[in-house]
């Protein structure tokens, strides 16, 4: 039987989990990003999955998360809404995915130097946070050869604003909403740089999965049935390349749905 390892490891300050069986070389390396507020072990279960099937699978501590975690984080951006409302969070969460992407980027690049690795098939995964993650990452990194984004949102402008205009329905926060105008502008254009949705279009042909359940308030499917409508035509072509799940879930990364990206990233990765 062949033996399977796990291992931790700090790479250019990024502490990484590795799974992947010992005798098997030249593997497609499958990166996956956590939730926010979890780390690099949130998904070991989907790990040793993947390893099984002949995979190198790799998660990080993602920016202020895990062994990152530091009192006075330095951000782009200050607090200014009310506590309550979770804005701040929000926008925070989308820094921490931009700061993911480059992150990746150079995990890419260490990678392509170890020898069990097959830098020509790189795959990518995440929940939640990492599903806003994979979208952006898809988006702009072209070594990324199969995507699979898990209760994520792609439209980051949209979702944005439809955040703010929400909270504002509220009369505890509307005033307060008002009086941020300025500070929602610049957070809103700070989005629209971010925003994966146009640009995932380039992605295509390359396999990808999105999968989003069908009760989940957290991430409305809504936004991915979007991106799902505005790639649909593009991947007409090669609709075995292209799916959008819908389990009836709410915010959960599941049995079934690890099951599914494993099966996934075996038929166009493996």
């Amino acid at each position: 039987m062949t033996k399977m390892i796990l291992e931790t490891n700090i790479v250019n300050d990024i502490p990484i989990l590795s799974i992947y069986q010992e005798k098997i070389y030249n593997s497609p390396l499958v990166f996956f990003i956590h939730g926010y507020g979890a780390d690099r072990e949130q998904a070991i279960d989907f790990g040793y999955m993947l390893a099984k099937k002949g995979f190198y699978y790799v998660s990080m501590d993602c920016k202020g998360h895990g062994e990152r975690k530091v009192e006075n984080e330095s951000n782009r951006f200050t607090q200014v809404f009310p506590r309550d409302t979770g804005l701040d969070t929000y926008v925070h969460m989308h820094e921490v995915i931009e700061q993911s992407a480059i992150d990746i980027q150079n995990l890419i690049e260490y990678f392509k130097g170890i020898e069990r690795i097959d830098a020509n098939k790189i795959g990518l995964s995440g929940f939640s946070m990492g599903g806003y993650a994979a979208f952006y990452i898809a988006a702009n990194n072209p070594d990324i050869k199969v995507a699979i984004p898990i209760a994520g949102k792609p439209s980051f402008t949209k979702a944005w604003l439809d955040s703010i205009t929400s909270t504002a329905t509220y009369e505890q926060w509307r005033t307060q909403i008002h009086d941020a105008e300025r500070e929602v502008e610049k957070r809103t254009e700070y989005f629209q740089l971010l925003d994966p949705f146009e640009k995932m279009s380039g992605f295509f042909p390359k396999p990808l999965l999105i999968i989003n359940g069908d009760q989940d308030i957290d991430s409305p499917y809504f936004y991915s049935l979007e991106l799902y409508k505005n790639l649909l035509p593009l991947y007409s072509e090669q609709p075995n390349n292209f799916k959008l799940s819908m389990p009836f879930i709410n915010h959960q990364f599941n049995y079934d749905i690890k099951q599914e990206a494993c099966d996934w990233f075996e038929k166009h990765l493996g």
